[in-house]
């Protein structure tokens, strides 16, 4: 039934392999990144350097900031979770 449907494939993905030492990592050093965060960013890099005040976070150096999301670094790699990844 599920074949006919075509959710084998998504039932394979369910099914494959699962990293849990990666998975406790992600999560450990796992940091919800959120417009207060955005705001100790911004003023952090201008108390750093105070001819950046006034400026954008582009201008800053700095990644744009469009909501709410979860924050990891995995490997040397950074990882951004947002809610369309969980929707």
């Amino acid at each position: 039934m599920f074949v006919k449907q075509g959710w084998k494939r998504y039932f394979d993905m369910l099914n494959g392999p699962i990293y849990t030492r990666m998975v406790k990592e992600f999560w450990m050093k796992a940091a919800v990144f959120d417009d207060v965060s955005a705001r100790m960013e911004e003023e952090e890099a201008i108390r750093k350097d105070p001819k950046l005040q006034g400026k954008s976070r582009a201008e800053m150096g700095l990644s744009e900031f469009t909501g709410t999301v979860i924050k990891s670094v995995l490997a040397g790699l950074e990882i951004t979770i947002t809610r369309a990844h969980i929707a």
